[in-house]
């Protein structure tokens, strides 16, 4: 009996004591949080284009470099907004993905971002101009578009929003990526319909809302899983540790080089494009061509769509440098062999070989953007700037992508002078 008494107890004082303690730790938490000027590094699924920033009562910090400072519609902050719509302002829609909205060079209350940069330099020349960062991570034509569509169907009722005299879209290397993962999946099983081959937003995407819908359709997995991420996410003590582990992890201004490339000899060494494809990535020249073509007249479609939204708003595509366009000729005729590693997050496909050179990517690279510019040149309503070779040397990159600062510095002054050309 005395035993049965004391198990009593136990399952009682537990009982109790589990939601005394939960209910102490989220009262304690909430206010260490506050205190703190507590960030949210999330991001959250956009019906139409995918995962964006997740700017859902975030309190800024200007310092903190791990986070971005989104405005009170969603954009990535820039240095200069308008409250009020004025007749003489000069409305400017920068589109692209991270290489224009600026990662890498978060904090200090967004000012060092390319897009940051780019807004001052243009204000510099005129103070009435008011540049809108619609860019974002991953994002590629399809999602430009698309974001741009947005835009001109909210702008008329938000008068925070100008109306738009100028587009751009800075970038280029999104839908290489895409191009690339087409190369590299390599057989005839292409997506299904509904993924249209990763040409609009990533399958993962796709897949991530069709399994959360699927709980109201009586999949009890996916209704558990969203029930217990409600639960973390709504905590205020989970919060505070997700924050504590993220907090200061990389110091402002700083952006180190991980996993960008190892050093291996090899007998291989391919030189030309048909070499690269058959030893690389065990392709024949005519399925290249096949894929190549593929890709451009997709991008080609997304870039003329977006061209012609509104004529009375001049559009203006911009190819960006990346590390490959870049390579100096020691490089890509030296003796060291530097293989591409740490790519599977930009193209998406766990088989992707990586035992390919930074030299034969480049061809591939150089290839791609030689064909898609004579496409381009075709289009008499599009005008577009080439701007791969405008960096010096592959010490402007972070990575395969993103500018350093300094890189930054000089190429939003370099487009700030040929958008007012262009005006």
């Amino acid at each position: 009996m005395k035993s049965k008494s004391e198990f009593i107890k136990f399952i009682v004082y537990t009982t109790l004591f589990i939601p005394i303690t939960i209910f102490t730790f989220e009262i304690t938490f909430l206010f260490i949080n506050k205190a703190n000027t507590k960030l949210t590094n999330e991001t959250k699924y956009d019906s139409l284009t995918g995962w964006k920033e997740n700017c859902d009562n975030k309190i800024t910090n200007p310092k903190n470099y791990n986070f971005l400072i989104c405005d009170r519609n969603g954009f990535i902050k820039t240095p200069f907004e308008h409250d009020n719509k004025k007749k003489d302002t000069v409305g400017i829609l920068l589109l692209g993905n991270s290489v224009a909205m600026g990662e890498g060079l978060y904090g200090f209350d967004n000012e060092k971002t390319f897009a940051s940069q780019l807004e001052t330099n243009l204000r510099n020349k005129n103070s009435k101009i008011d540049l809108i960062n619609a860019a974002y991570s991953g994002f590629n034509t399809w999602q430009e578009h698309v974001e741009t569509f947005r835009y001109l169907n909210a702008e008329p009722f938000n008068d925070d929003l100008p109306p738009l005299k100028f587009i751009v879209s800075f970038g280029g290397i999104q839908d290489f990526w895409n191009f690339i993962r087409l190369l590299s999946k390599n057989n005839e099983n292409r997506n299904e319909y509904s993924f249209a081959n990763g040409m609009m937003i990533d399958k993962n995407n796709i897949e991530y809302i069709n399994f959360l819908t699927s709980s109201s359709s009586g999949n009890i997995r996916s209704g558990l899983i969203t029930f217990l991420n409600s639960i973390r996410k709504s905590s205020n003590f989970l919060s505070y540790l997700t924050d504590l582990r993220f907090r200061n992890k990389v110091k402002p201004g700083f952006h180190e080089k991980k996993q960008l490339t190892i050093y291996s000899k090899s007998e291989i060494k391919n030189q030309n494009l048909r070499d690269v494809l058959e030893n690389r990535l065990n392709l024949n020249y005519e399925e290249y061509k096949k894929i190549k073509n593929y890709v451009i007249q997709s991008t080609l479609r997304n870039i003329s769509s977006t061209a012609n939204l509104n004529l009375d708003i001049k559009y203006l595509y911009v190819y960006a440098p990346n590390y490959f366009s870049s390579l100096s000729e020691e490089q890509l005729n030296g003796n060291d062999y530097r293989y591409l590693i740490g790519i599977k997050h930009l193209i998406g496909d766990q088989v992707f070989p990586l035992k390919i050179l930074e030299r034969e990517m480049s061809i591939i690279e150089k290839d791609y953007r030689e064909t898609l510019f004579l496409e381009l040149r075709k289009n008499k309503n599009i005008t577009f700037i080439d701007y791969s070779q405008k960096a010096e040397n592959t010490n402007w990159f972070l990575d395969y992508s993103h500018f350093s600062e300094f890189a930054a510095s000089k190429l939003s002054s370099k487009l700030a002078e040929d958008i007012l050309k262009k005006k």
